[in-house]
């Protein structure tokens, strides 16, 4: 804490380099990268989604043949 305070007061934050405009986040390349996972998770929730409404056969438990013994 006491490190941050001095950060400021001695103003030690106008000795360091601004942030490259690539890896602003309002540049192209970190918009692709936000809508990139903005995607993904959207295809995860319908892939999610998808599977609730219809199962696939992985999770279903195996069905066993009823035999006919008494």
């Amino acid at each position: 804490k006491t490190d941050f305070i001095n950060f400021i007061s001695d103003q030690e934050w106008k000795s360091i380099e601004p942030v490259s405009s690539w890896f602003g986040p309002s540049s192209f390349l970190m918009s692709s990268m936000s809508a990139l996972f903005q995607l993904s998770m959207w295809i995860r929730m319908m892939v999610f989604l998808a599977d609730c409404i219809c199962p696939s056969k992985r999770h279903r438990p195996p069905q066993y043949p009823h035999s006919s013994k008494s």
